[in-house]
C-alpha cells in the first residue's frame, strides 16, 4: 500500500484531513484502510467505520470494510483521518499518514493517491488539551452542513495537495468492529438562564502547562479559543423541567442518555442567525437547588464541545469518543433548533451477547453495569477510563482481560493489548528494559510505575493460560527477560527489592504514602516474588523459581510484626533494616493473594482479614492503627480471596454494598468509591466475575 499526506502539514499539530473517493461498488467490492492517528469512515454520508485499532509504535493494523451494500449504487467514500502530533497517554506521537486500496474481487481498482484531499478548516486548530492524558478539544466554526460533504458534496472547497510519505508496518486487526448504532438522549431535564460571570476564575489544570518539551501543546498566549475557560464562566438560572421548543441566547437545555454511554455526539441544529453552541457533559449531575450542574471538569478534563454555526441546518458528529450520561447544551449567541440529540456509541460489540439471569433484580442491575463499563473500555485495547484518559494501562487489564473471558468467549482485546506491548519500542524517556505502564503512549516525562509492569507478567501468564497462546509467549520473552534484568539492580543484602524508583504505586489509600513505600516496600516485593514465580512457570525457569521462594520466605522473616505483616522496613541510623510498624489492610491481602502467606501458616490473620476486614469495618474504631482498602486493588483483592476460598454468599453481599450504588446513578462501575474520579473504570468491569462464581444464574 502507498500512503499520503498534505504537503508540508507532516509535522503541523492538531488537523483534520478528509479523503474522497466516489465510486459505483459491484459486490465483492471491499476498502483496506490504515491511518495515523485517528480516522472515521463515510459511505454515502452515512459513519461505518471508525479507528484504527491502537498499535505500538511504528505500527499500525489494517481495517477491511465490504462495500458489498452499496453495490450498484454510486456512493463517496469519505475519510476523515485526524492528525494529534502530540505525546499523550492515548495515542502515540507519530507523523500523518493515509493508506487505502480499493479493490473489486481482488483487482485494484484505487489507492490512496487517487483520493481528493482536503484540509477541515472548520475543527479550529489551536485550542486547548482536553485533559493532561489525552490530545484536544473540539472546536467548530460551520458554514455548511458536514452531512452534505460527506455524502459528497464539495462545492466550495479546495483540494490540499499530497505527496507519497512514509508509513507505518501493517498489523492484522484482532477485534471486531464497533456498530456505532446511535443512543438517543431518554430525557430532558430542564432548561433555563445562562449569564456571564466575568470574574470567575477560569479553569486550569496540569493539561494547561504545556512547555512543548515534556509535554507538547498549543501556548495559552497561542490559542485562537478557549472553551474550557469559556465555560467555566457560564453561571445557570433554571426555569421549568422538560424541554425548551427553541433554545434562545443565553438558554441551556440539558439531556439526559439515563446511563453513561462513550461515543460521538451527535445531532442537528437549525439555525436561524449565527449561533455560538456549548455541549457541556459529564457522569453525574449535581442538585443546585435553583438548578441542576452538568460539571465539565469534576474529572480533570475538559468535557467542553464548541460549534459556531453560520444560519442553515446541520447534522453533527464530534470526531473524538467521550463518555458522559448528562449533557448540557448552552447557547450564547443565536438561537437554535436542537433536535435527534444522541450518541453513536464506541463500543466493544461482543459483550452485548453476554447472557445472564440472576433472578435477582439488583445482581442482574450491576452485572449490566459491568457489561457496559466492559463495552466501553474495550473497543481496541483495554483501557482505564474512556472519558479522561482512554489509555491502555496494565494492572487495570489484568483485571477486565477476565471479564473479556466471560463476557465474549475470547481475549481478542487482550491478544491487541499484549502484543502492543510484546512490539513496544524502546522508549528513550524510560531506563533501559523498563515498560510503559500504559501504552500505546509517550511518557516524555519520565515516569513509570515499576508495579505495573509485575502485573504485565502475571497477565501475560493469565492469558496464556486461557488461550494456549504460545506464540504470544515467545513474542514477550524479550520484554519480560528484561524487566527481570531491570529488577535485579534494587536487591540488597536479603534480596528484596530496595529504593524502588519513580512512581511506586500499590493502591489509592494510605499505603501509598511516601513513609509508607521507601525502603524495602514489602507489597511490592510480594508482588515481585509472584511475577518470578510466573516468569519461571513461562519459560521453564528453575533459578527463578527458587529466587520467588528465597523472597518470599524472606518477606516472612522480615515483614511479620506477630500480628500483621507490615507495610515496609527502612534503614536505622546504622544502616540496619528495622521495623516501622506501617500496616495496612492491603498488604495483607497482597500476602495471601500473591503466595507470601497462606491460611495454613496464617490461620488467625487468614480469619481475620476475611471476617473483620473488609469495606464495612468501622476503621475508626476495629483496627484502627490498620489502614483501610480502596477499590484498586486491595478492595478487589479481597473480593479474589473471597472467592477462591469459597465465601461466596460474602462476596455476593459485599458485590451489593459496594457496587449497587454506582450501577443506580451511572450504569456503569468507579474508579473509586466516591465521585471525584472516573465513574467507568474498566477494570471495575470484575464485579460480574465475582457474582458468576458466587451466585446462581437460572
Amino acid at each position: 500500500m502507498k500512503s499520503i499526506w498534505a504537503k508540508g502539514l507532516l509535522d503541523a499539530r492538531n488537523i483534520t484531513l478528509t479523503f474522497q473517493y466516489s465510486l459505483t461498488p459491484a459486490a465483492g467490492t471491499k476498502l483496506s484502510l490504515a491511518a495515523s492517528n485517528l480516522y472515521r469512515l463515510f459511505a454515502g454520508g452515512k459513519l461505518i467505520g471508525y479507528g484504527p485499532a491502537r498499535a505500538a509504535h511504528g505500527y499500525s493494523r489494517l481495517d477491511e470494510y465490504d462495500l458489498s451494500p452499496w453495490a450498484g449504487q454510486h456512493i463517496t467514500l469519505s475519510i476523515d483521518v485526524h492528525s494529534a502530533n502530540v505525546n499523550s497517554f492515548y495515542v502515540v506521537e507519530e507523523a500523518p499518514f493515509f493508506a487505502a486500496e480499493i479493490c473489486e474481487n481482488g483487482r485494484l481498482i484505487a489507492q490512496a493517491s487517487d483520493f481528493t484531499a482536503y484540509r477541515m478548516t472548520e475543527r479550529v486548530q489551536k485550542v486547548r488539551r482536553f485533559s493532561f492524558q489525552r490530545t484536544f478539544t473540539e472546536i467548530y466554526h460551520l458554514t455548511s452542513d458536514p452531512a452534505a460533504f460527506y455524502a459528497g458534496d464539495a462545492a466550495g472547497r479546495v483540494p490540499v495537495e499530497t505527496e507519497e510519505v512514509a508509513m507505518n508496518k501493517l498489523l492484522p486487526r484482532y477485534v471486531h468492529y464497533p456498530k456505532l448504532d446511535t443512543w438517543e438522549a431518554r430525557t430532558l431535564v430542564e432548561y433555563g438562564k445562562v449569564s456571564i460571570d466575568e470574574n470567575a476564575a477560569p479553569w486550569r489544570d496540569r493539561a494547561y502547562n504545556v512547555d512543548n518539551d515534556q509535554f507538547k501543546g498549543f501556548f495559552p498566549a497561542e490559542l485562537e479559543e478557549d472553551s474550557g475557560e469559556e465555560a467555566s464562566k457560564f453561571t445557570y438560572e433554571a426555569i421549568a423541567d422538560g424541554k425548551a421548543d427553541v433554545i434562545g441566547p443565553m438558554m441551556y437545555q440539558i439531556y439526559d442518555f439515563a446511563r453513561t454511554v462513550t461515543g460521538f455526539f451527535t445531532f442537528r441544529v437549525k439555525a436561524a442567525a449565527r449561533t455560538s453552541l456549548y455541549i457541556l457533559f459529564d457522569e453525574v449531575m449535581v442538585d443546585k437547588g435553583t438548578y441542576r450542574e452538568v460539571s465539565p471538569f469534576r474529572n480533570t478534563c475538559c468535557n467542553v464541545l464548541k460549534y459556531t454555526f453560520a444560519p442553515g441546518e446541520y447534522t453533527c458528529i464530534s470526531m473524538e469518543a467521550n463518555a458522559t450520561r448528562f449533557a448540557n447544551v448552552v447557547i450564547t449567541e443565536g438561537e437554535a433548533e436542537v433536535s435527534d440529540f444522541g450518541m453513536v456509541l464506541y463500543e466493544n460489540p461482543d459483550a452485548a451477547d453476554y447472557r445472564y439471569d440472576y433472578k435477582d433484580a439488583e445482581l442482574n442491575k450491576i452485572v449490566a453495569a459491568a457489561v457496559n463499563t466492559f463495552a466501553q473500555n474495550a473497543v481496541d485495547i483495554l483501557t482505564d477510563c474512556p472519558s479522561r484518559e482512554r489509555a491502555g494501562w496494565l494492572c487495570d487489564s489484568y483485571f477486565s482481560s477476565r471479564a473479556e473471558a466471560l463476557f465474549t468467549g475470547n481475549n481478542l482485546v487482550e491478544k491487541s493489548f499484549l502484543e502492543n506491548y510484546a512490539m513496544a519500542h524502546k522508549s528513550p524517556f524510560l531506563p533501559e528494559n523498563m515498560l510503559p505502564m500504559c501504552y500505546p503512549s509517550d511518557h516524555n516525562d519520565h515516569v513509570y510505575i515499576p508495579n505495573w509492569t509485575m502485573w504485565y507478567i502475571l497477565e501475560l501468564r493469565n492469558y496464556v493460560k486461557r488461550t494456549g497462546d504460545t506464540a504470544m509467549l515467545e513474542a514477550s520473552r524479550e520484554k519480560v527477560y528484561g524487566l527481570v534484568k531491570f529488577f535485579s539492580k534494587y536487591y540488597n543484602e536479603f534480596g528484596l527489592l530496595e529504593n524502588l524508583e519513580s512512581w511506586v504505586f500499590i493502591e489509592w489509600s494510605k499505603c501509598n504514602d511516601a513513609d509508607y513505600i521507601r525502603g524495602v516496600n514489602y507489597p511490592s516485593n510480594m508482588i515481585w516474588a509472584a511475577a518470578l514465580e510466573a516468569v519461571a512457570e513461562m519459560y521453564n525457569d528453575p533459578a527463578l523459581a527458587d529466587k520467588s521462594a528465597q523472597m518470599k520466605e524472606m518477606i516472612r522473616t522480615l515483614a511479620w510484626n506477630g500480628t500483621f505483616f507490615e507495610d515496609n522496613g527502612i534503614r536505622d541510623s546504622e544502616g540496619n533494616l528495622s521495623k516501622t510498624g506501617h500496616t495496612t489492610e492491603t498488604t495483607q491481602y497482597y500476602a495471601f493473594y500473591f503466595g507470601t502467606a497462606s491460611r495454613e501458616a496464617y490461620p488467625e490473620l487468614f480469619d481475620l482479614m476475611l471476617t473483620t476486614f473488609g469495606p464495612k469495618r468501622d476503621a475508626k474504631t476495629v483496627y484502627p492503627d490498620v489502614y483501610p482498602s480502596n477499590a484498586i486493588v486491595g478492595n478487589y483483592l479481597r473480593l479474589e480471596l473471597l472467592t477462591d476460598f469459597g465465601y461466596h454468599d460474602q462476596v455476593i453481599s459485599e458485590c451489593r454494598d459496594f457496587f449497587s450504588n454506582m450501577a443506580d446513578m451511572t450504569g456503569t462501575l468507579w474508579e473509586h468509591s466516591n465521585l471525584g474520579c472516573s465513574l467507568n473504570h474498566g477494570f471495575a468491569s470484575m464485579a460480574a466475575v465475582y457474582i458468576a462464581a458466587c451466585a446462581k444464574a437460572e
